[in-house]
């Protein structure tokens, strides 16, 4: 957590799941495009549009690899 920030995971558009700091109607590290935003992926070192995931519809070992890939935080 980042200054009372939480992780949020995310699925890239080519499928990989990562944690990323999603706040509501702000980027810092991204470009806003309705409910998706693009990103730099981690997995795939690329720009990507990334939209989040409901951790509910993950299984706890998926949930906790994807907590463990995060992407770069604010600078």
């Amino acid at each position: 957590m980042i200054d009372g920030v939480e992780r949020t995971i995310v699925r890239c558009q080519s499928g990989a799941l990562y944690s990323t700091i999603w706040i509501p109607m702000a980027s810092f590290k991204a470009v806003r495009l309705g409910d998706t935003r693009l990103q730099r992926c981690p997995v795939h070192r690329k720009w990507e549009r990334a939209r989040r995931v409901d951790p509910a519809t993950l299984s706890a070992a998926v949930r906790a690899a994807a907590e463990q890939v995060q992407d770069i935080g604010i600078p």
